[in-house]
């Protein structure tokens, strides 16, 4: 009588094993569809920390996102923000820049809602240089002390919400120079174009200025 085949476990231990890390992907999935890619971003940020921005970054104006959308900052360092717009689904659609606080509130038939920029303009003040600029459509002043290296955009002035705002068209450039102002804590950026619908829709970000 020919003798049985022993079950050694193998095939058992290596199901398990494709189970449990099928079980995790799917998980892993089902949080974002239902928290959303930013609130696992956030939750990981929580636990791991952001590194503080030294130099050059990068800040990319998506439709209807920023990238990054948190920024740590230490009080007296140099950074330049190099910021650029990638729109690409929409031909001719504007983003602008902004940084505050305590954003202002408009009343509308269905109560108050959020736009028109920030009551706290975090540049007042704040000597930033400005270069390297391409296809800016504006470029608000506000209470900032503002210099230029090389040629001037177009379109300046002072206003909109008293705050310093480069607004670009879709592949527009703009590089700001800046020492970070002792104003530790939390502040936010965002887009308040079109009648302030980016901002509504999530185009902001966050921005902590911390103390060495």
């Amino acid at each position: 009588m020919p003798e049985e085949p022993r079950d050694t476990g193998e095939p058992l231990e290596w199901s398990r094993r494709q189970f449990l890390g099928g079980v995790g992907v799917m998980v892993g999935a089902g949080l974002v569809a239902t928290f959303g890619r930013s609130a696992i971003v956030d939750a990981a940020r929580a636990v791991f920390g952001s590194p503080v921005s030294t130099g050059t970054t990068y800040l990319y104006a998506l439709d209807y996102y920023f990238v990054p959308n948190y920024m740590t900052w230490k009080v007296g360092d140099k950074i330049t923000i190099a910021f650029r717009n990638r729109s690409q689904s929409h031909p001719g659609k504007l983003h602008e820049w902004m940084c505050g606080r305590h954003v202002n509130m408009i009343a509308t038939p269905l109560g108050d809602e959020t736009g028109n920029g920030f009551h706290q303009a975090l540049f007042n003040g704040v000597d930033v240089w400005l270069s390297h600029a391409h296809l800016v459509h504006d470029l608000a002043i506000g209470g900032a002390r503002v210099h230029f290296t090389g040629p001037k955009p177009p379109n300046i002035h002072v206003g909109r919400a008293d705050a310093l705002s480069p607004t670009l068209y879709p592949g527009g450039a703009i590089d700001l120079s800046f020492q970070v102002p002792d104003k530790p804590g939390l502040w936010q950026y965002g887009c308040f174009v079109q009648h302030d619908i980016h901002y509504r829709v999530g185009m902001r970000g966050l921005i902590n200025i911390v103390r060495a």
